[in-house]
């Protein structure tokens, strides 16, 4: 930051200036950075924002009425104080300016004899220039430091906040993501930026900053942002690609960063989040450096991350507030369909929770494409004494894959199967008995799904 500015108070505290306060001291903390002697009846004409007026006072209207109007009209025109001279020119201050003064936190104070309006014109003159050439001097470190800085010391934004002493951001208007630095604590003041997504810089409102610093903070920043949110949109891009390709089945672990993105004895994890959250993941994946592999699927996004990359992607989540369900760890990117209706089961059993990462705690589903045995498994393990071939057990059997065929629908199921309704619900019951799971519980349902169709494909 650039140094402090002037302010009222701080002329009256300097005993060599002889000025004290007669009247609107709650405005002392008003910023001077000029002060101008006037006789006018209308100073206010001559005068404007962060001039200090000095008057002898020789016409300054005498009644009370038009003191209060005078004062009025300074404080309108931006004026930071009026000092009248002790000189005995001016007429006497009466009660009603002294008010006026003190309901608009105006400060009026006088000055003595012994100091010429001259030295304090000289005083506020060499503060002024003295904060413009610290401001020259804060700019070319400004620059300088930005010019040299690495795209991540960029996007940490750390230079700016040690030239500055207040912490800065900026942020992706559509995504809400941060670019670039910490979004500051407090209120805080946002300003546009000239990039080509929409982006705004977020300042804290105290301390404000230099209005000629604020802007060239604006230019800089607008380059490094542009700069890293084009790098950010070609990441985005080609992982969506990549990631449907692997969702399709079509995805070789060449394809990934040369082969060395999906490594044996790390593996990886699909997440799946509601879809509106999409456009946000994938862009603050890239944002930390991150290969952001998001796609839609199933009317969701889902995204594929490497399980050393999680501590980070939870913080993330954390950050961005959003809920994610998580498939467990895998290892062949042939699995990847599998592992994203996992991650849709984890993210459709944790509703309602809080934001983070929930992890499937159902059977796995990827397990269906290696071998027929593990499929029997499965099986055996979900459906119980169902799998036997008695009539009551495939009757029951077939309720149970008829109400799933059916997304659970009831009524669909029981006239689908020429039974009553009240008989569907004593066979579900019986399956519920039988199996200890439950068609009313999420992970329950997914893993008869998984039965339901391992059955099939065992051909039984």
């Amino acid at each position: 930051m650039m140094s402090s500015l002037l302010t009222v108070g701080d002329l009256i505290a300097d005993p060599t200036l002889d000025t004290s306060v007669v009247a609107g001291a709650g405005g002392l903390g008003r910023t001077v950075r000029w002060a101008q002697t006037s006789e006018s009846a209308e100073p206010w004409l001559w005068l404007g924002s962060e001039e200090l007026l000095m008057t002898l006072g020789l016409n300054l209207p005498a009644e009370a009425h038009a003191q209060a109007e005078y004062v009025r009209r300074v404080h309108a025109a931006g004026i930071p104080g009026i000092t009248i001279g002790a000189d005995g020119l001016a007429p006497a201050i009466t009660e009603a300016m002294k008010t006026q003064a003190d309901e608009l936190d105006l400060p009026l104070l006088s000055t003595g004899t012994s100091t010429p309006f001259v030295v304090i014109a000289r005083t506020v003159a060499a503060v002024t220039t003295n904060q413009l050439n610290r401001g020259v001097l804060v700019l070319s470190r400004l620059y300088q430091e930005a010019g040299s800085q690495s795209r991540a010391a960029k996007r940490n934004g750390d230079w700016a906040h040690k030239l500055l002493g207040v912490q800065v951001a900026v942020e992706d208007t559509a995504t809400g993501c941060v670019v670039i630095g910490q979004t500051p604590q407090g209120a805080l003041r946002r300003h546009s930026l000239s990039t080509l997504r929409a982006t705004q810089l977020l300042v804290p409102a105290e301390p404000p900053i230099d209005s000629l610093l604020l802007v060239h903070l604006k230019l800089i920043l607008s380059v490094d942002a542009n700069s890293l949110l084009q790098v950010a949109h070609g990441a985005i891009t080609d992982g969506e690609a990549t990631l449907q390709l692997g969702l399709a089945g079509r995805l070789e672990p060449a394809q990934l960063s040369g082969g060395t993105w999906l490594k044996e004895a790390e593996g990886y994890r699909v997440l799946a989040t509601a879809d509106k959250h999409r456009d946000r993941l994938a862009m603050s994946l890239a944002l930390h450096g991150l290969l952001p592999l998001v796609a839609s699927w199933k009317r969701h996004a889902v995204a594929a991350v490497r399980e050393a990359d999680l501590p980070a992607v939870r913080q993330i989540a954390a950050a961005l507030e959003i809920t994610l369900g998580s498939s467990p760890v895998q290892h062949n990117l042939a699995d990847l369909p599998g592992a994203a209706d996992e991650a849709l089961s984890a993210l459709a059993e944790s509703a309602g929770n809080t934001p983070g990462i929930h992890e499937f705690s159902g059977l796995q589903v990827s397990l269906l494409a290696r071998s027929a045995s593990e499929a029997q498994a499965i099986v055996t393990r979900v459906l119980g004494p169902l799998t036997t071939q008695t009539e009551q057990a495939k009757m029951y059997r077939q309720t149970l894959f008829a109400l799933l065929e059916h997304d659970l629908q009831w009524q669909q199921t029981a006239t689908a199967l020429g039974i009553h309704r009240q008989t569907l619900a004593y066979r579900i019951r019986q399956v519920e008995a039988s199996t200890g799971r439950s068609v009313r519980k999420v992970a329950d349902i997914s893993d008869f799904h998984l039965a339901c169709n391992a059955w099939r494909m065992l051909g039984l």
